[in-house]
């Protein structure tokens, strides 16, 4: 029988994360860069939206290198690259986030209380009583976790983004 999770007490509190937030910042970068070049939203991007996408980051690429990175890349030979064959050849999974993305992933059912459903907005204290009564996360922790996955700068990121980015690293 699995035993709930207790609230840490004056003496137990959340110890810092040891995460790197300048790569969580950069997945998080990376993951609004796909999805500004997704024309459809369809999760999936095309060679020429791939070169595009590319380019702003920088990485001017022909179309040739384009298509020849797509084809390497797709991993289920659909002709298209899906977000996560993306982080996979931009190499974020060689960033060490997994662990993170495991304590999101579990802090996501109550979160979603927090948020008020799956399509809510969370702020860092909402965050950061979730994973305090997890005895996982500081609050500072969790300000700079929201701040790292928040592209529009008004320190609130939605539920979807959090469970996306959670389901990525």
């Amino acid at each position: 029988m699995a035993t709930p999770a207790r609230r840490p007490s004056a003496q137990q509190q959340p110890q810092p994360l040891t995460v790197d937030f300048e790569a969580l910042s950069y997945i998080s970068r990376l993951v609004e860069a796909f999805q500004a070049f997704d024309s459809d939203s369809d999760g999936l991007v095309t060679a020429p939206e791939l070169r595009g996408l590319l380019a702003s980051l920088g990485l001017n690429k022909s179309e040739a290198e384009a298509r020849d990175m797509l084809a390497r890349a797709d991993g289920d030979r659909d002709g298209l690259l899906s977000v996560e064959e993306f982080l996979e050849v931009m190499n974020a999974g060689e960033l060490g986030l997994g662990a993170l993305g495991a304590l999101l992933q579990a802090a996501v059912p109550a979160l979603e209380s927090f948020a008020g459903g799956p399509d809510g907005v969370l702020a860092a204290d909402e965050l950061a009583r979730v994973l305090g009564l997890m005895g996982t996360a500081s609050a500072e922790d969790c300000a700079e976790i929201v701040a790292c996955m928040d592209g529009d700068g008004d320190g609130t990121i939605t539920l979807e983004e959090f469970k996306l980015m959670a389901d990525l690293l």
